[in-house]
């Protein structure tokens, strides 16, 4: 991605960590190096609660919300957050190798057990099977999700789920039903001390879709890319956070 000149950054209020010392000493390290993305979710807000929320990222597809939810995974990581990533159009091995493309390497923290993938994709395309430990054999039943993922955070403290993309569930279930179930999963995880990202493709569904899901979760960041020059430079703005005032303003995502 090209670099961008770097707005001024505003200095966030000072904020108590809820992972314990002793987790943030075991976890923290497994990455190994700083994660240099910006802006983050803390870099935008002045003040507030940053965890135990639902985040929802919106934007067209290759806008850059892949790659800013493996930063929100890494970044918790190097601050002792342990991280799930349920995949559902991509096998674990391809946000793998991008995690590392990027200079996050997750190989020891998932020899760890704190990043764990739940396999949402390669059962269901009859692809080989992965060494993913979780796995669902169908998406068009949010319940299984359920249960997978409540096994995935057992013996976990204040992890950051990631779940790419909501919009496959969307179109493979029930629209009448999916709503209230995505709104029962996310609180159970912000309830248990965790956090909760949905990446949502914009331009796949209709306008009232992304209203009700967007409405389900406590902020909103949405993204967009401008590829008029010789390289692509991509935006995030935080459109909404409950809790805190949000400036809407567009900011140069800058990853590395």
């Amino acid at each position: 991605m090209k670099r961008p000149t770097q707005p001024t950054r505003k200095k966030a209020g000072t904020r108590k960590s809820p992972v314990p010392e002793a987790q943030k000493s075991i976890v923290g390290p497994c990455l190994g190096r700083p994660v240099n993305v910006h802006p983050m979710i803390g870099d935008m807000v002045q003040f507030g609660q940053l965890t135990q929320l639902s985040y929802m990222l919106v934007g067209p597809l290759g806008s850059g919300k892949t790659t800013y939810a493996e930063a929100f995974l890494a970044e918790g990581l190097n601050l002792g957050f342990p991280a799930v990533f349920i995949t559902t159009d991509v096998s674990p091995r391809v946000i793998r190798n991008d995690m590392s493309r990027h200079g996050w390497p997750i190989e020891a923290c998932e020899k760890a057990g704190y990043f764990k993938f739940i396999d949402a994709y390669s059962e269901r395309m009859g692809a080989p099977k992965t060494t993913a430990a979780y796995s669902l054999s169908k998406i068009d039943d949010i319940t299984e999700l359920g249960i997978v993922l409540s096994e995935a955070l057992e013996k976990l403290v204040c992890a950051r789920v990631v779940i790419d993309s909501l919009s496959t569930f969307i179109l493979h279930s029930s629209p009448e039903t999916l709503p209230r179930s995505i709104q029962r999963l996310s609180g159970r995880v912000t309830q248990i001390s965790h956090s909760i990202m949905f990446v949502l493709e914009e331009g796949v569904h209709d306008e009232k879709t992304y209203a009700t899901y967007s409405y389900l979760t406590d902020s909103v960041l949405k993204f967009k890319m401008d590829d008029t020059g010789a390289e692509p430079v991509y935006y995030v703005s935080l459109e909404r956070m409950r809790g805190t005032e949000a400036s809407r303003a567009w900011r140069p995502f800058v990853s590395g």
